[in-house]
C-alpha cells in the first residue's frame, strides 16, 4: 500500500514546527516559570500534541490545495500558496519572539497578525479551491484565538516597567 498524498507536506510542516521546540523548551524551564500565568493556562504537556495536529492539518491542507506535480498552478493555487507561505514562516516566528526574546508584546503582535491574515486571505483563498483545506484549518483557527486571549493575558499579568519586560 502507498503512503497517502498528503504525509510529506504534513511531515514537513510537523518538522518546521518543531524548529522553535528548543527555545520553548530553555524557557519553560527557566524565566517563563518566574513570571505570573492565568490560571486557565493548559498543562505545558498539552502543547506537543496540539502543534504536532495542527502542522500536520496545516500540511494536508497544503496538499488538497496544491497541484499535482503534472500541471501548472493557477493563479488562485499561487496567491494561495504564497499566502500561506508567508502565515507558516510568520507562525514559525512567534516561539522565537515569544520565548527567545522575551518579548511577550510582539509575540502578541504576531498572533494577531496570524489571526488576521488566516481568517481574511489563507482560509477564504484554500476555500475558494477546496473547501475542505480551508475547514481542516478550522481547528488551528480556534486553537489561534485561544493563544491569542492568552498571550494578551499574559502580557496584562506581566507590565512593562519602563519600556522593559521584567519577564
Amino acid at each position: 500500500p502507498s503512503l497517502p498524498g498528503y504525509l510529506p507536506l504534513s511531515l514537513l510542516h510537523i518538522l518546521g514546527g518543531t524548529t522553535g521546540t528548543p527555545i520553548v523548551l530553555r524557557a519553560t524551564k527557566s524565566w517563563y516559570k518566574r513570571i505570573s500565568l492565568p490560571p486557565w493556562i493548559p498543562p505545558n504537556s498539552i502543547f506537543g500534541p496540539v502543534w504536532t495536529t495542527l502542522y500536520g492539518l496545516m500540511g494536508y491542507s497544503l496538499h488538497r490545495i496544491s497541484p499535482p506535480a503534472t500541471a501548472a498552478a493557477t493563479i488562485a493555487q499561487k496567491a494561495a500558496i504564497k499566502a500561506w507561505s508567508l502565515h507558516y514562516l510568520l507562525n514559525l516566528s512567534w516561539a522565537p519572539f515569544f520565548f527567545g526574546f522575551q518579548c511577550l508584546r510582539t509575540g502578541l503582535v504576531v498572533n494577531l497578525l496570524l489571526l488576521t491574515s488566516l481568517a481574511l486571505a489563507v482560509l477564504p483563498l484554500f476555500h475558494s479551491i477546496d473547501p475542505l483545506a480551508a475547514y481542516a484549518q478550522l481547528p488551528y483557527l480556534a486553537w489561534l484565538v485561544y493563544a491569542t486571549v492568552l498571550n494578551r493575558e499574559i502580557c496584562r499579568l506581566n507590565p512593562m516597567v519602563g519600556g522593559v519586560n521584567e519577564a
